[in-house]
């Protein structure tokens, strides 16, 4: 009886699953995807980099808008206002 069992099982891992091989094509699928994943954070990573630079330019324009077209000052500053006289 056991040994019907074993030779079943046998017949079911190493003949109809392929199993030696068909774990090493896994294996490779999941290295291919691990690369792909580390690329994919590599390029997300320099994305965010570049979107932070271009949102500090972004905002130390709208600063400078702000102070020269409306006065605008931090609440830390003082503002002095020198008018020349004729």
């Amino acid at each position: 009886m056991l040994a019907a069992i074993l030779l079943i099982l046998i017949r079911q891992n190493f003949l109809i699953n392929q199993f030696p091989s068909s774990l090493l094509e896994k294996q490779a699928i999941i290295d291919k995807n691990e690369k792909i994943n580390q690329l994919l954070k590599q390029q997300n990573t320099i994305k965010i980099l570049e979107l932070q630079a271009k949102n500090a330019v972004d905002m130390e324009i709208l600063e400078s808008q702000a102070r020269y077209r409306f006065g605008l000052i931090k609440p830390s500053e003082r503002y002095y206002q020198i008018t020349k006289l004729p």
